[in-house]
Protein backbone atom coordinates (compact mmCIF):
# COMPACT_ATOMS: atom_id res chain seq x y z
CA UNK A 1 0.00 0.00 0.00
CA UNK A 2 1.49 3.32 -1.08
CA UNK A 3 0.80 5.63 1.85
CA UNK A 4 2.47 8.90 1.15
CA UNK A 5 4.67 10.04 4.01
CA UNK A 6 7.53 8.52 5.95
CA UNK A 7 7.07 6.54 9.11
CA UNK A 8 7.73 8.13 12.47
CA UNK A 9 10.92 8.09 14.44
CA UNK A 10 10.08 6.08 17.53
CA UNK A 11 9.60 2.37 18.11
CA UNK A 12 7.23 1.39 20.92
CA UNK A 13 8.98 -1.98 21.17
CA UNK A 14 12.02 -0.31 22.71
CA UNK A 15 12.17 -0.89 26.46
CA UNK A 16 13.10 2.74 27.21
CA UNK A 17 9.81 4.03 25.80
CA UNK A 18 7.26 4.59 28.54
CA UNK A 19 3.71 3.52 27.86
CA UNK A 20 1.31 6.46 27.56
CA UNK A 21 -1.19 6.67 30.40
CA UNK A 22 -4.88 7.05 29.64
CA UNK A 23 -7.40 7.78 32.39
CA UNK A 24 -10.88 6.28 32.26
CA UNK A 25 -13.49 7.55 34.71
CA UNK A 26 -17.21 7.32 35.33
CA UNK A 27 -19.53 9.50 37.37
CA UNK A 28 -23.05 10.72 38.08
CA UNK A 29 -22.90 13.73 35.78
CA UNK A 30 -20.72 15.11 32.99
CA UNK A 31 -18.70 17.52 35.13
CA UNK A 32 -17.94 14.92 37.81
CA UNK A 33 -16.93 12.33 35.23
CA UNK A 34 -14.52 14.63 33.36
CA UNK A 35 -13.13 15.95 36.65
CA UNK A 36 -12.33 12.40 37.79
CA UNK A 37 -10.58 11.57 34.53
CA UNK A 38 -8.54 14.78 34.67
CA UNK A 39 -7.50 14.14 38.26
CA UNK A 40 -6.27 10.64 37.48
CA UNK A 41 -3.70 12.04 35.06
CA UNK A 42 -3.54 15.59 36.40
CA UNK A 43 0.23 15.56 36.83
CA UNK A 44 0.67 14.26 33.28
CA UNK A 45 -1.59 16.99 31.91
CA UNK A 46 0.05 19.81 33.84
CA UNK A 47 3.50 18.63 32.78
CA UNK A 48 2.49 19.27 29.16
CA UNK A 49 1.05 22.74 29.81
CA UNK A 50 3.22 25.70 28.93
CA UNK A 51 2.15 29.34 28.88
CA UNK A 52 -0.80 30.01 26.55
CA UNK A 53 -3.46 27.29 26.45
CA UNK A 54 -6.22 26.71 23.93
CA UNK A 55 -9.13 24.45 24.85
CA UNK A 56 -10.66 23.16 21.61
CA UNK A 57 -14.25 21.83 21.92
CA UNK A 58 -16.25 20.45 19.01
CA UNK A 59 -19.17 22.42 17.57
CA UNK A 60 -20.30 20.20 14.72
CA UNK A 61 -23.84 21.36 15.40
CA UNK A 62 -25.07 24.69 16.76
CA UNK A 63 -28.28 23.20 18.15
CA UNK A 64 -27.85 19.46 18.83
CA UNK A 65 -26.14 18.90 22.22
CA UNK A 66 -25.45 15.25 21.39
CA UNK A 67 -23.25 16.27 18.45
CA UNK A 68 -21.25 19.01 20.19
CA UNK A 69 -19.11 19.49 23.29
CA UNK A 70 -21.05 20.88 26.24
CA UNK A 71 -19.61 23.51 28.57
CA UNK A 72 -19.84 21.00 31.41
CA UNK A 73 -17.06 18.96 29.80
CA UNK A 74 -14.78 21.99 29.51
CA UNK A 75 -15.32 23.44 32.98
CA UNK A 76 -13.26 20.79 34.87
CA UNK A 77 -10.37 21.36 32.46
CA UNK A 78 -10.42 25.09 33.20
CA UNK A 79 -10.58 24.37 36.94
CA UNK A 80 -7.56 22.07 36.78
CA UNK A 81 -5.55 24.69 34.90
CA UNK A 82 -6.53 27.71 36.99
CA UNK A 83 -6.08 25.86 40.29
CA UNK A 84 -2.52 25.17 39.18
CA UNK A 85 -1.82 28.79 38.34
CA UNK A 86 -2.42 28.64 34.58
CA UNK A 87 -4.35 31.78 33.67
CA UNK A 88 -3.71 32.38 29.97
CA UNK A 89 -6.56 30.23 28.69
CA UNK A 90 -8.74 30.63 25.61
CA UNK A 91 -11.57 28.44 24.34
CA UNK A 92 -11.32 28.33 20.55
CA UNK A 93 -13.43 26.63 17.90
CA UNK A 94 -14.63 27.10 14.36
CA UNK A 95 -18.15 25.71 14.27
CA UNK A 96 -19.38 23.80 11.27
CA UNK A 97 -22.38 26.08 11.27
CA UNK A 98 -22.76 29.08 13.62
CA UNK A 99 -20.09 29.22 16.32
CA UNK A 100 -21.84 32.05 18.16
CA UNK A 101 -25.14 30.18 18.27
CA UNK A 102 -23.34 27.16 19.71
CA UNK A 103 -21.90 29.40 22.44
CA UNK A 104 -25.42 30.43 23.42
CA UNK A 105 -26.94 26.96 23.23
CA UNK A 106 -24.24 24.92 24.97
CA UNK A 107 -23.47 27.09 28.01
CA UNK A 108 -20.24 28.76 26.92
CA UNK A 109 -21.35 32.36 27.48
CA UNK A 110 -21.82 31.68 31.20
CA UNK A 111 -18.64 29.57 31.36
CA UNK A 112 -16.36 32.24 29.90
CA UNK A 113 -17.85 34.87 32.20
CA UNK A 114 -17.56 32.67 35.28
CA UNK A 115 -13.86 31.96 34.75
CA UNK A 116 -13.00 35.26 33.03
CA UNK A 117 -11.55 33.67 29.91
CA UNK A 118 -11.84 34.56 26.24
CA UNK A 119 -13.40 32.75 23.31
CA UNK A 120 -12.05 32.82 19.74
CA UNK A 121 -14.12 31.98 16.67
CA UNK A 122 -11.59 30.30 14.41
CA UNK A 123 -13.80 30.75 11.35
CA UNK A 124 -12.96 34.46 11.36
CA UNK A 125 -9.20 34.20 11.72
CA UNK A 126 -6.40 34.40 9.18
CA UNK A 127 -5.38 31.25 7.33
CA UNK A 128 -1.81 31.69 6.16
CA UNK A 129 -0.74 28.12 7.00
CA UNK A 130 -1.52 25.00 4.99
CA UNK A 131 -0.57 21.39 4.40
CA UNK A 132 -0.96 18.97 1.51
CA UNK A 133 -3.84 16.50 1.47
CA UNK A 134 -5.16 14.08 -1.16
CA UNK A 135 -8.39 13.73 -3.10
CA UNK A 136 -10.08 10.35 -3.25
CA UNK A 137 -8.20 9.84 -6.55
CA UNK A 138 -4.87 10.71 -4.88
CA UNK A 139 -4.58 14.13 -6.47
CA UNK A 140 -2.92 16.85 -4.41
CA UNK A 141 -4.84 19.73 -2.87
CA UNK A 142 -4.28 21.87 0.22
CA UNK A 143 -6.05 22.48 3.51
CA UNK A 144 -5.47 25.83 5.18
CA UNK A 145 -5.57 26.21 8.94
CA UNK A 146 -5.97 29.02 11.43
CA UNK A 147 -3.05 31.25 12.37
CA UNK A 148 -4.40 31.38 15.92
CA UNK A 149 -3.44 27.78 16.62
CA UNK A 150 0.19 28.49 15.70
CA UNK A 151 0.38 31.29 18.26
CA UNK A 152 -0.41 29.09 21.25
CA UNK A 153 1.75 26.78 23.34
CA UNK A 154 -0.62 24.04 24.50
CA UNK A 155 -3.73 22.64 22.80
CA UNK A 156 -6.30 20.58 24.69
CA UNK A 157 -8.81 18.78 22.46
CA UNK A 158 -12.19 18.17 24.15
CA UNK A 159 -14.47 16.27 21.75
CA UNK A 160 -17.63 14.22 22.16
CA UNK A 161 -17.39 10.49 21.35
CA UNK A 162 -19.30 9.77 18.13
CA UNK A 163 -19.47 7.40 15.20
CA UNK A 164 -18.70 8.84 11.78
CA UNK A 165 -19.81 8.29 8.19
CA UNK A 166 -16.33 7.78 6.70
CA UNK A 167 -13.77 7.87 9.54
CA UNK A 168 -15.44 5.25 11.73
CA UNK A 169 -15.14 7.33 14.88
CA UNK A 170 -14.61 11.03 15.53
CA UNK A 171 -12.63 11.81 18.67
CA UNK A 172 -9.75 14.07 19.78
CA UNK A 173 -7.54 13.90 16.67
CA UNK A 174 -10.35 14.45 14.20
CA UNK A 175 -11.67 17.28 16.39
CA UNK A 176 -8.76 19.38 15.14
CA UNK A 177 -10.54 19.72 11.79
CA UNK A 178 -12.30 22.65 13.45
CA UNK A 179 -9.02 24.57 13.07
CA UNK A 180 -9.18 24.31 9.28
CA UNK A 181 -10.67 26.93 7.00
CA UNK A 182 -14.31 25.93 7.08
CA UNK A 183 -14.70 25.58 3.31
CA UNK A 184 -11.63 23.31 3.19
CA UNK A 185 -13.00 20.73 5.61
CA UNK A 186 -14.92 18.82 2.91
CA UNK A 187 -11.56 18.37 1.15
CA UNK A 188 -10.47 16.17 4.05
CA UNK A 189 -13.03 13.66 2.79
CA UNK A 190 -11.28 13.52 -0.54
CA UNK A 191 -13.63 15.92 -2.32
CA UNK A 192 -12.00 18.15 -4.91
CA UNK A 193 -13.30 21.71 -4.47
CA UNK A 194 -11.87 24.69 -6.34
CA UNK A 195 -10.46 27.70 -4.51
CA UNK A 196 -12.61 30.33 -6.26
CA UNK A 197 -15.87 28.58 -5.42
CA UNK A 198 -14.83 27.91 -1.85
CA UNK A 199 -13.76 31.53 -1.23
CA UNK A 200 -17.06 32.86 -2.62
CA UNK A 201 -19.02 30.48 -0.41
CA UNK A 202 -16.94 31.45 2.60
CA UNK A 203 -17.57 35.19 2.16
CA UNK A 204 -21.31 34.62 1.87
CA UNK A 205 -21.27 32.16 4.79
CA UNK A 206 -19.49 34.60 7.11
CA UNK A 207 -21.67 37.55 6.10
CA UNK A 208 -24.96 35.85 6.98
CA UNK A 209 -23.83 33.91 10.03
CA UNK A 210 -25.42 36.43 12.38
CA UNK A 211 -28.85 36.01 10.78
CA UNK A 212 -30.17 32.69 12.16
CA UNK A 213 -33.03 32.02 9.76
CA UNK A 214 -31.16 33.01 6.62
CA UNK A 215 -28.09 31.14 7.83
CA UNK A 216 -30.08 27.99 8.62
CA UNK A 217 -31.41 27.87 5.06
CA UNK A 218 -28.04 28.65 3.50
CA UNK A 219 -26.11 26.13 5.60
CA UNK A 220 -28.71 23.49 4.76
CA UNK A 221 -28.09 24.12 1.06
CA UNK A 222 -24.30 24.02 1.51
CA UNK A 223 -24.33 20.76 3.41
CA UNK A 224 -26.72 19.25 0.85
CA UNK A 225 -24.31 20.23 -1.93
CA UNK A 226 -21.36 18.68 -0.07
CA UNK A 227 -23.38 15.53 0.59
CA UNK A 228 -24.29 15.30 -3.09
CA UNK A 229 -20.66 15.85 -4.11
CA UNK A 230 -19.55 13.03 -1.86
CA UNK A 231 -22.32 10.80 -3.18
CA UNK A 232 -21.49 11.66 -6.81
CA UNK A 233 -17.80 10.98 -6.25
CA UNK A 234 -18.65 7.63 -4.68
CA UNK A 235 -20.67 6.54 -7.72
CA UNK A 236 -18.23 7.46 -10.47
CA UNK A 237 -17.45 3.79 -11.11
CA UNK A 238 -21.18 2.97 -11.26
CA UNK A 239 -21.15 1.17 -7.92
CA UNK A 240 -21.29 2.65 -4.46
CA UNK A 241 -18.40 0.77 -2.87
CA UNK A 242 -15.34 1.90 -4.86
CA UNK A 243 -16.00 5.60 -4.28
CA UNK A 244 -16.76 5.15 -0.59
CA UNK A 245 -13.61 3.09 -0.23
CA UNK A 246 -11.55 5.89 -1.75
CA UNK A 247 -13.21 8.44 0.53
CA UNK A 248 -12.48 6.24 3.57
CA UNK A 249 -8.87 5.93 2.46
CA UNK A 250 -8.60 9.67 1.77
CA UNK A 251 -9.92 10.77 5.15
CA UNK A 252 -7.68 8.24 6.90
CA UNK A 253 -4.61 9.59 5.12
CA UNK A 254 -5.67 13.21 5.47
CA UNK A 255 -6.42 12.94 9.18
CA UNK A 256 -2.97 11.49 9.67
CA UNK A 257 -1.52 14.45 7.77
CA UNK A 258 -3.62 16.75 9.94
CA UNK A 259 -2.04 15.12 12.97
CA UNK A 260 1.41 15.91 11.63
CA UNK A 261 0.72 19.65 11.87
CA UNK A 262 -2.11 19.98 14.41
CA UNK A 263 -1.81 17.13 16.89
CA UNK A 264 -3.18 18.35 20.24
CA UNK A 265 -1.00 18.06 23.34
CA UNK A 266 -3.76 16.74 25.57
CA UNK A 267 -7.06 14.95 24.98
CA UNK A 268 -10.14 14.96 27.20
CA UNK A 269 -12.95 12.94 25.62
CA UNK A 270 -16.52 13.38 26.83
CA UNK A 271 -18.50 10.16 26.46
CA UNK A 272 -21.04 10.79 29.19
CA UNK A 273 -23.64 10.95 26.43
CA UNK A 274 -22.07 9.49 23.29
CA UNK A 275 -23.46 8.99 19.77
CA UNK A 276 -23.86 5.83 17.72
CA UNK A 277 -25.38 4.95 14.36
CA UNK A 278 -25.42 7.36 11.46
CA UNK A 279 -23.34 10.05 13.21
CA UNK A 280 -21.73 12.43 13.58
CA UNK A 281 -24.73 14.73 13.10
CA UNK A 282 -28.44 14.87 13.72
CA UNK A 283 -29.23 11.31 12.60
CA UNK A 284 -27.03 9.67 15.25
CA UNK A 285 -28.63 8.25 18.38
CA UNK A 286 -27.56 8.61 22.05
CA UNK A 287 -25.61 6.09 24.09
CA UNK A 288 -25.66 6.47 27.88
CA UNK A 289 -21.95 5.77 28.56
CA UNK A 290 -21.22 7.96 31.62
CA UNK A 291 -17.50 7.81 30.74
CA UNK A 292 -14.67 10.30 30.24
CA UNK A 293 -11.16 9.63 28.95
CA UNK A 294 -8.09 11.85 29.37
CA UNK A 295 -4.36 11.75 28.70
CA UNK A 296 -1.37 13.34 27.01
CA UNK A 297 -1.26 10.99 24.01
CA UNK A 298 -4.38 11.89 22.01
CA UNK A 299 -3.97 8.89 19.70
CA UNK A 300 -3.87 6.58 22.73
CA UNK A 301 -6.92 8.30 24.22
CA UNK A 302 -8.79 7.87 20.94
CA UNK A 303 -7.72 4.21 20.76
CA UNK A 304 -9.01 3.49 24.27
CA UNK A 305 -12.29 5.28 23.58
CA UNK A 306 -12.71 3.53 20.20
CA UNK A 307 -12.16 0.21 21.96
CA UNK A 308 -14.87 1.01 24.52
CA UNK A 309 -17.16 1.85 21.60
CA UNK A 310 -16.61 -1.69 20.32
CA UNK A 311 -14.10 -0.91 17.54
CA UNK A 312 -10.62 -2.36 17.12
CA UNK A 313 -8.49 0.83 17.16
CA UNK A 314 -6.03 -0.59 14.63
CA UNK A 315 -8.90 -1.15 12.18
CA UNK A 316 -9.76 2.58 12.26
CA UNK A 317 -7.82 4.07 9.35
CA UNK A 318 -6.49 7.30 10.83
CA UNK A 319 -5.62 5.67 14.18
CA UNK A 320 -3.75 2.87 12.44
CA UNK A 321 -1.80 5.34 10.33
CA UNK A 322 -1.07 7.64 13.28
CA UNK A 323 0.33 4.64 15.13
CA UNK A 324 2.41 3.56 12.12
CA UNK A 325 3.81 7.04 11.58
CA UNK A 326 4.81 7.67 15.19
CA UNK A 327 2.18 10.30 15.98
CA UNK A 328 0.95 8.35 19.00
CA UNK A 329 0.08 4.87 20.22
CA UNK A 330 -3.05 3.04 19.06
CA UNK A 331 -1.99 -0.46 20.13
CA UNK A 332 -3.89 -1.20 23.36
CA UNK A 333 -1.13 -3.57 24.54
CA UNK A 334 1.23 -0.58 24.64
CA UNK A 335 -1.09 1.74 26.58
CA UNK A 336 -1.46 1.93 30.36
CA UNK A 337 -5.06 2.54 31.40
CA UNK A 338 -5.70 3.96 34.89
CA UNK A 339 -8.98 4.28 36.71
CA UNK A 340 -11.87 2.22 35.45
CA UNK A 341 -11.43 -1.21 33.87
CA UNK A 342 -12.28 -0.56 30.22
CA UNK A 343 -13.64 -4.08 29.75
CA UNK A 344 -16.42 -3.28 32.24
CA UNK A 345 -17.50 -0.23 30.25
CA UNK A 346 -17.21 -1.46 26.68
CA UNK A 347 -20.34 -1.12 24.59
CA UNK A 348 -20.75 -2.40 21.06
CA UNK A 349 -21.86 0.82 19.38
CA UNK A 350 -24.06 0.58 16.35
CA UNK A 351 -21.68 1.79 13.62
CA UNK A 352 -22.60 4.06 10.75
CA UNK A 353 -24.44 2.28 7.94
CA UNK A 354 -21.32 2.89 5.79
CA UNK A 355 -19.18 0.87 8.20
CA UNK A 356 -18.94 -2.31 6.08
CA UNK A 357 -17.12 -0.18 3.50
CA UNK A 358 -15.20 1.96 6.01
CA UNK A 359 -13.44 -1.02 7.56
CA UNK A 360 -12.08 -2.02 4.14
CA UNK A 361 -10.26 1.32 3.72
CA UNK A 362 -6.91 -0.44 3.16
CA UNK A 363 -8.21 -1.90 -0.12
CA UNK A 364 -8.82 1.45 -1.82
CA UNK A 365 -5.25 2.38 -2.70
CA UNK A 366 -3.70 -1.07 -2.70
CA UNK A 367 -2.45 -0.86 -6.28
Amino acid sequence: MAWSFAKGSYDMNKTDIKKPRVAVATGKNREETVRKADSLVGDDILSKVTDRVIIKPNFLSSVNPLASTQAGAVQPVIELLQNSGVNTICIAEGGSRSTMLALDNFGYRELTQKFDIEFADLNHDGFSHSFDILTSNRERQIAEYTDFITETDTVISVPVAKTHDTAGVTLSVKNMMGCLRRVHRPRMHGIKIGSVLSRMAEKLWNSIEGHPYVFKSFSGVVFSIVKNLRSRNSKKNETLDPGLLRQAAAISENLCRLGKVLMPDIAVIDAFDAMEGDGPGSTGTPVDMKIAVAGTDPVACDAVMASMMGFDPLSVGHLYLANEHGLGVADLDKIECVGEDITLHTRRFKPHSNYPVQKRWREAWSD
